[in-house]
């Protein structure tokens, strides 16, 4: 960045103006509102316990959660949006595991009530789809205090950014810490609601808070849990090195005779991803890899990601692929209608294209992938997915959001700072 940029005017008008701080104004107004008529009453003298999580959505993640954070003496609190769930595991007592975990794990608290659930809790685990956090961020963020932790797991690409937006519009005087997980912890699969086969855990899983300032303070709860969670340096890290964006959706779209074959059943990175495959996500690890690069973030390739996570080594990306023990018995899904699409797509490929878009990188790769889905499905996942727009930084220039992820509203304190000084 050179001093022009630094010293641009006309750019801290655009960033910071009187119709902006109106809007914030109003925002704040009307979630102090909302938080005496329903959340300050409700957290009046409840007191934040350091060993009790509560763990939100209980798909493979949330069961491998639930069963992982039990073994380690945690106070357990789940909950899910599908109540069919929640009756299975009252009714199995809680949570067996198996594979890297044995053992049948009882849950301290099981409810349909979400606030109920995070009261008291200081780790709140996200391990809904992506696609929900925005909603589950409304649905809690009058019931949060300021000494919670809610943590995406993962968060793809700019979802502590969208949580963070959506709890500051809901929410009034409390501000509870955001953190994104690049992945999640575990390689699991549940054969049905209570019951979770755990085959591999990283040995590494990046997170960051946002603002990233607040990494010192936050990151220490997170490794008391698993030492595998390691502070990275900002969510642009975690939201660029989405790997799962390239992993999960090209092999199964490049597959789809044999998704939709009743009769077929493949493994879904053995046998899906042959060298032609996997010249193809190469291409689009190159353009994630750019367009990082342009917001000052040295994104890791899918090869070395293999191998920091698993140990995987290889001659090229098929072959490390190939090599992974963890993804050897990992079954293609047998539908479409799965997270790999709309989950992977909205939250990943979209705003990777978004941001490479606002930083003038072009993504054909990424985007040939994005046209196959809108003409496959009859969507138009641009208009559905997270956006510069839609994660309110397009008034940020691109060259500045690195300094944004660190400093979050202080930033924009800066900014005022140097406008003033400008001025004189």
């Amino acid at each position: 960045m050179d001093n022009q940029q630094i010293n641009n005017k006309l750019l801290f008008k655009l960033i910071i103006n009187k119709q902006e701080l109106f809007k914030i104004r109003i925002n704040s107004i009307k979630g102090l509102l909302l938080y005496f008529l329903i959340g300050g009453f409700y957290m009046k003298n409840k007191k934040i316990q350091d060993n009790s999580i509560s763990i939100l959505g209980l798909g493979n993640g949330g069961h491998a959660f639930a069963a992982y954070a039990k073994s380690k003496g945690y106070k357990v609190k789940i909950w899910n949006r599908s109540r069919s769930v929640l009756k299975a595991i009252k009714k199995n007592k809680g949570v067996t595991s198996s594979g890297l975990l044995e053992g049948h794990f009882d849950i301290d608290f099981v409810s349909p009530s979400i606030h109920k659930v995070i009261e008291e809790s200081k780790l709140i685990m996200v391990v809904t789809t992506a696609n929900a956090h925005k909603e589950i961020a409304a649905r809690i963020a009058p019931y949060l205090d300021d000494n919670q932790i809610v943590v995406l797991n993962p968060g793809r690409t700019g979802g502590a950014i969208e949580v963070s937006n959506s709890i500051r519009e809901n929410n009034g005087p409390f501000k509870p810490q955001v953190v994104e997980a690049q992945s999640l912890l575990f390689v699991s699969r549940c054969s049905k609601p209570g019951q979770v086969t755990i085959s591999g855990i990283k040995r590494r899983v990046p997170v960051s808070a946002f603002p990233s300032c607040d990494n010192n303070e936050i990151i220490p709860f997170l490794s008391d849990l698993n030492s595998a969670f390691g502070e990275t340096e900002s969510v642009l890290n975690t939201s660029f090195d989405n790997i799962g964006a390239i992993f999960h959706p090209t092999p199964l779209l490049l597959n789809v005779a044999r998704c939709e074959d009743p009769n077929v059943h493949y493994r879904h990175y053995i046998d899906g991803v042959s060298p032609s495959v996997a010249s193809f996500l190469e291409k689009m690890d190159n353009e994630r890899v750019t367009v990082a690069a342009a917001y000052g973030v040295r994104a890791i390739t899918l090869q070395k990601w293999l191998h920091s996570v698993y140990g995987s080594n290889g001659s090229n990306l098929c072959e490390t692929i190939h090599n992974t023990k963890e993804y050897q018995n990992v079954m293609a899904p047998s539908t479409l209608n799965v997270r790999y699409i709309f989950e992977d797509i909205p939250t990943g490929l979209i705003p990777l294209a978004s941001f490479g878009e606002a930083a003038e990188v072009q993504t054909p790769f990424i985007n040939a992938i994005i046209n196959l889905a809108n003409c496959m499905f009859n969507k138009d996942y641009r208009s559905l997915g997270r956006t510069i727009e839609s994660l309110e930084l397009h008034k940020i220039p691109f060259y500045l959001l690195k300094e944004y992820v660190t400093l979050a509203d202080e930033f924009y304190i800066e900014i005022m700072k140097q406008e003033s000084v400008l001025e004189k």
